[in-house]
């Protein structure tokens, strides 16, 4: 045998776990303490734990616990978390923060667990603020305050009484929390801008215990690093404040196109959404089914969906070129309030095993750009899980893009679209097509590098990405690092991916 085990740094531990989970190995509970150096911490001390939380502590054995360990992605159930601390209050994340520091042991801050990359779980104590999930809205000065654990389908129903909105997602479940610290965006996002944009202010607990609120006027550089610099680097965020826009009737469009068409229709929706006002959104998508071992086999399917904040004539107009490349072979082009509309677009992602990548897309798209696109979406290997292997598309620009890359920690303002790749399966799937399916999305993904940026999107976390630092953060990088040093210098909120504490 070799000399002494050499002791891990927590960050390496959080580099070595995140790439053998990427592998779909299995993590014991008693992991990360041997990775360490480090004895379990008894039960004696998760029973003392347990006594200074108003919510609970929930350990491995109870009736819960089975159901609340489980990530979003089930690409990371094997991990198993020691405990998960169900806090009731901003009092409670603090003794668990500082509970974690007197044993040492592992944390992830968790609100909606939607980390595409398994980031919001640990073997050690997850943190989980979903409790804190009330939406107020104050009609007075137009904001609306948000508890750190509400989710997209909390704020959509405290917004709509009022009629006034703010920026989110389409994925019901999603934490506001993870979607405004990485920027977040939906079909709104054009014209009013990211979420992370509408941000006046939020409260966080530090490592240390220490409660801070943060605005513009108050721990500035902190807010300017919430505004983008993704969830769980500095704190966790226990409360946020946004200010809310009006919203009356909108049109939107749902539409499809048999796949033979997709050379020439991809080209003329990127002509759409070029001389676009910014009251148009835009999702263009390609993709194959799964489900079965032939279900691959079938074409593709192309479509587009959107909304516009305006008439449906202005909007039939706005698609023409698109309605005139190619017939439809499904047309919805029709009024809604903004709330049907949102109904509309929710989208429900079955709870299975995915990955994801993604790329800016800084200038049009060439033929051949969508030429190889469209190849990469026929080459999908196939897989149990229906909704398949995929590519979408999202309009960007507007009111993103009028917001210069310094003024917030999110950096990309200056893109077309945001192209995301995708592949999923379920736990029936072999290994040799889960491992396809995985080849192939690294495989499109280089295949693409000619026609898009260096960059990718913090909120569709991959861990298998290189150059990660460069690709979500570009020229913010330093700045973040240096707000990770004033608020977290002993690197205690730390992942695969996290700001580090020094370049």
């Amino acid at each position: 045998m070799g000399g002494p085990m050499r002791l891990m740094t927590r960050r390496q531990f959080a580099l070595r776990t995140g790439q053998l989970v990427g592998a779909a190995a299995v993590t014991s509970q008693l992991e990360w303490l041997a990775a360490c150096g480090k004895a379990a911490p008894k039960q004696a001390q998760w029973r003392a734990l347990a006594r200074r939380l108003r919510g609970s502590l929930v350990l491995p054995g109870d009736e819960s616990y089975a159901r609340l360990r489980l990530p979003f992605n089930r690409r990371y159930a094997s991990v198993h978390p020691s405990g998960i601390a169900m806090c009731a209050g901003q009092s409670d994340v603090r003794q668990a923060l500082e509970w974690s520091q007197e044993h040492d042991v592992p944390i992830a801050a968790r609100s909606g667990g939607h980390s595409y990359a398994g980031y919001s779980t640990t073997p050690g104590l997850v943190i989980d603020v979903s409790r804190l999930n009330t939406v107020q809205v104050n009609e007075a000065d137009g904001t609306i305050s948000v508890g750190g654990g509400a989710r997209n389908t909390d704020v959509y129903d405290g917004l709509q009484p009022h009629n006034v909105a703010i920026s989110a997602g389409r994925c019901p479940s999603v934490g506001i929390s993870g979607l405004a610290l990485g920027g977040g965006f939906g079909f709104s996002s054009r014209k009013l801008g990211l979420t992370s944009d509408h941000l006046l202010e939020t409260r966080l607990v530090l490592a240390s215990g220490k409660r801070v609120t943060c605005s513009a006027r108050e721990n500035s550089d902190l807010f300017w690093a919430c505004r983008g610099g993704g969830g769980g680097n500095f704190g966790i965020n226990t409360a946020f404040r946004f200010a809310t826009h009006p919203v009356g009737r909108v049109s939107i469009y749902d539409l499809a196109w048999d796949w033979r068409d997709a050379s020439e229709v991809a080209p003329a929706l990127q002509t759409v959404l070029l001389h676009a006002p910014d009251e148009l959104s835009m999702r263009l998508g390609m993709g194959k089914a799964g489900g079965g071992p032939q279900a691959h086999r079938a074409p593709p399917k192309m479509t587009a969906l959107g909304q516009y904040f305006g008439p449906p004539d202005a909007l039939t107009e706005l698609l023409r070129p698109a309605l005139r490349a190619a017939p439809t072979t499904k047309r919805l082009i029709a009024a809604r309030t903004f709330w049907q509309a949102k109904d509309y677009f929710f989208h429900t992602t079955p709870r299975d095993q995915f990955m994801e990548k993604s790329s800016y897309i800084i200038k049009p798209l060439s033929d051949r750009g969508f030429q190889t696109m469209m190849r990469w979406v026929e080459r999908w290997p196939g897989s149990l899980n229906e909704d398949g292997g995929s590519m979408a598309l999202f309009g960007w620009g507007g009111a993103i893009n009028r917001v210069p890359a310094p003024e917030t920690a999110f950096v990309h303002r200056d893109a077309i679209f945001l192209m995301a790749y995708a592949t999923e399966w379920t736990e029936r799937d072999t290994r040799a097509s889960v491992a396809a399916g995985l080849d192939w999305i690294e495989g499109f993904f280089a295949a693409m590098k000619p026609h898009v940026a260096a960059r990718s999107y913090q909120n569709f976390i991959d861990s298998r990405l290189p150059n990660w630092e460069s690709a979500y953060y570009g020229q913010n990088l330093e700045r973040l690092i240096q707000v990770k040093r004033r608020f977290d210098p002993g690197d205690r909120f730390h992942f695969a991916q996290s700001i580090p504490t020094r370049g």
